[in-house]
């Protein structure tokens, strides 16, 4: 195992971060969801702490990870725009890129004063946390402030990246595994390729805010069928969602 610092390579884009104000704490972790996806993630994984306790949010995906010089050189690079490096689709899925430009990475800041970054890529683990009181005490100078970072030999079946965000600001809403999963469900729902988890359930057009209602009919050909669809309101016009199953 091999310790240092590491360093913030443009620090103006990052205090525009620490400053920015989510419309919800479950909104600013949709952000680290969207991160999973430009990685070529097929699963997610994120656990919600339970209320009026001092667990931590962690975020964990199965997706490329990050090498040592990635982490340094790339990740912590706030100017650097994935979209200007590698195109508007990711490589190996080639799905369209989501997260915002370089930023929306760090979306956790916004609401935990710690975040640890734990990437695996080609048998190296590399760890990196990351104080947000001493950014916010230099936030004229962030390139100064020192960043601990590990690296280490990782098992060979390891690979992801795991973001875990501890000791909760208190003066935002508690994020509720409800309102994350109406969140992400419109986008992430009906993702075959992409299945995101929420405190271990598997998010489902199931959650999909609306009015549920359930058809059975007996059909000639194929027997009893059942049929459970939900009028989703938005703003801009009704939506539905339907899943079918036979019995």
């Amino acid at each position: 195992m091999s310790g240092s610092d590491a360093h913030f390579s443009v620090n103006t884009r990052l205090t525009r971060l620490l400053g920015e104000t989510y419309r919800s704490s479950e909104a600013a972790l949709k952000e680290l969801v969207d991160n999973a996806w430009d990685a070529d993630a097929k699963n997610v994984w994120i656990n919600l702490p339970s209320p009026m306790t001092s667990e931590a949010i962690v975020v964990r995906d199965d997706g490329a990870g990050m090498t040592s010089l990635e982490m340094q050189n790339e990740y912590l690079n706030i100017a650097s725009d994935k979209r200007a490096r590698t195109g508007e689709r990711t490589p190996s899925l080639k799905r369209k890129v989501k997260g915002r430009k370089g930023i929306g990475k760090f979306a956790g800041l916004s609401l935990a004063n710690r975040m640890d970054v734990i990437a695996v890529a080609r048998g190296r683990k590399c760890h990196l946390s990351i104080d947000k009181m001493a950014l916010t005490e230099n936030e004229n100078d962030l390139e100064s402030v020192p960043l601990p970072f590990l690296e280490e030999e990782a098992a060979s079946d390891e690979v992801g990246t795991t973001i875990v965000l501890s000791d909760l600001d208190s003066r935002l809403n508690f994020p509720t595994a409800d309102r994350f999963r109406e969140l992400l469900v419109h986008e992430y729902g009906r993702e075959d390729s992409f299945k995101v988890f929420v405190n271990d359930d598997q998010l489902s057009v199931e959650d999909v805010p609306g009015v549920s209602k359930q058809v059975e009919e007996v059909l000639a050909e194929s027997g009893a069928v059942r049929l459970r669809f939900t009028i989703a309101p938005t703003l801009k016009s009704p939506s539905k969602v339907s899943s079918t199953s036979t019995a």
